[in-house]
C-alpha cells in the first residue's frame, strides 16, 4: 500500500494480513468464523458452509464441548490444535446467544477462494523485506 507522509514522501508497506500468514486451511476457516460471529448484532442461527472436514466435524459432532471439558485435549490425549481460536469462538457464541451449525462440501464461494487466496499470498510476497548484505 502506498501512502503519503506529512513530509510529502511516499511510503510503501505490505497489506495487513500478517495474522493469516502460514495459516492452515482449518485455521483460516476458524478465523473466518470468529470474524463473522463478531459482526453479528443479534442472536441468530449461523450455518457455516465449508470444505474443511475437520472444522465441520468438530462443529457437527460437538467435539468442542468435549475438548473444553478435557482441558483442550483430544480423546487421544493430544493438545487440540487452535484451541485458543476454538475457545474464542465458543465464548463469543455463549456471550451472544448465536447457534452454530456446519455443512460440508463445495459452496458458491469455493472457486472465488481458490482464485483469491493465492493472490493474497502473492501480495504479501511482493512487499516482503529484502535483507541487506
Amino acid at each position: 500500500m502506498r501512502t503519503k507522509l506529512k513530509s510529502g514522501a511516499d511510503k510503501e508497506s505490505a497489506p495487513e494480513i500478517a495474522e493469516y500468514d502460514n495459516a492452515t486451511e482449518s485455521r483460516l476457516v476458524l478465523y473466518a468464523i470468529r470474524d463473522a460471529i463478531g459482526r453479528l448484532k443479534y442472536a441468530c442461527s449461523v450455518v457455516i458452509h465449508t470444505e474443511c472436514d475437520y472444522v465441520a466435524a468438530a462443529i457437527e459432532q460437538h467435539w468442542t464441548e468435549a475438548w473444553q471439558e478435557n482441558a483442550w485435549k483430544s480423546s487421544k490425549g493430544k493438545e487440540v490444535k487452535d484451541a485458543v481460536l476454538w475457545s474464542m469462538i465458543l465464548q463469543d457464541l455463549e456471550d451472544s446467544g448465536h447457534e452454530l451449525t456446519a455443512e460440508r462440501g463445495k459452496h458458491e464461494w469455493s472457486q472465488w477462494m481458490k482464485w483469491n487466496i493465492p493472490i493474497t499470498k502473492a501480495y504479501k510476497d511482493t512487499f516482503c523485506k529484502v535483507e541487506k548484505d
